[in-house]
């Protein structure tokens, strides 16, 4: 499986504390997540080792595992595997996806690094530019 990695930048005018917030309080992802299928959700322990799932209504997405986490600063999930109605699908290898937020006088720089299958790239890349417009728009309000 050939993979490729989606990088971008965007800057928020908002404390990295508060990017953090919006980024993973279980109701604000969800509408931000909604730019790669409405409905996302994730399921599990936002902790160092722990088990994520990011799901669709229908229980479809992928388990991950939490790499490295440092608290409004950066997270790492590395993905193994597909989920398909919540059963485990195809090994998705050393797929990986970083978080990282760098705050400089109240402007935090969101930094998103995501690689997945060549075939998924242009449709995620569109999504990802979405998902941190809508980041940036919850963070400012």
């Amino acid at each position: 499986m050939k993979l490729q990695a989606i990088k971008q930048t965007i800057q928020i005018n908002a404390t990295a504390e508060k990017v953090w917030q919006i980024l993973w309080d279980k109701d604000l992802y969800k509408k931000w997540a909604a730019a790669f299928m409405p409905g996302s959700h994730y399921k599990g322990d936002l902790k160092q080792d722990g088990k994520i799932q990011f799901l669709d209504p229908e229980n479809n997405g992928m388990e991950s595992t939490v790499e490295s986490l440092t608290k409004n600063r950066e997270i790492t999930f590395h993905h193994l595997h597909e989920l398909e109605a919540g059963k485990e699908g195809r090994k998705l290898g050393n797929m990986r996806e970083t978080y990282r937020l760098d705050e400089q006088d109240g402007v935090t720089t969101l930094y998103l690094s995501s690689e997945m299958p060549e075939e998924y790239f242009n449709e995620m890349d569109t999504a990802s530019k979405k998902a941190l417009q809508i980041i940036k728009e919850l963070a400012e309000e």
